[in-house]
């Protein structure tokens, strides 16, 4: 009995040491964490935006219509935002991946795990001081990333361009 148990701890220890020695050869700028929440920057037909505008107002036709073009124009430009800031941190890594000169290689992990920290920071603060309903519900959580992926792009570019 006392055998099985050390066993299972002993294997227990060693799939710990394993997970961690393996999340550590993952490099920071290929983490891409899920920051979508209630958004939907990948619902940007039209038909997808209308049954969406649909499912949280009664309005007529006309409304509705309008409603959803509204609604995957906050989308695009959310994942327009987001894909800028991607585009920035790819750029970051790329330019400081081999400088080696004031410690720039062993800092790059580290400033952008920072930058996605901003990025999710600047949401959830913002989330905190909403309570959206009707149509809102859609075009909320839109605005707010779009807004807090260009602030990260901001950050990440300025790093970028003041090195130049």
């Amino acid at each position: 009995m006392i055998k099985i148990v050390c066993k299972n701890v002993i294997l227990g220890f060693l799939a710990i040491l394993i997970a961690i020695l393996v999340s550590g050869t993952i490099q920071t700028w290929a983490a891409n964490p899920n920051l979508d929440g209630d958004s939907q920057p990948t619902r940007i037909k039209l038909n997808e935006c209308i049954a969406d505008v649909k499912e949280v107002t009664a309005w007529d036709e006309k409304e509705t219509l309008a409603a959803a073009r509204e609604i995957c124009a906050v989308r695009q430009s959310h994942a327009k935002q987001k894909a800028r800031f991607l585009k920035s941190l790819k750029k970051l890594q790329q330019e400081y991946q081999d400088a080696t000169n004031h410690g720039f290689d062993k800092h790059l992990p580290t400033a952008i795990a920072d930058s996605w920290t901003i990025v999710k920071s600047c949401i959830d603060f913002k989330e905190g001081f909403t309570y959206p309903h009707n149509i809102a519900l859609l075009s909320v959580p839109e605005n707010v990333r779009t807004s807090c992926y260009s602030l990260g792009s901001d950050l990440v570019e300025s790093a970028l361009f003041s090195q130049k």
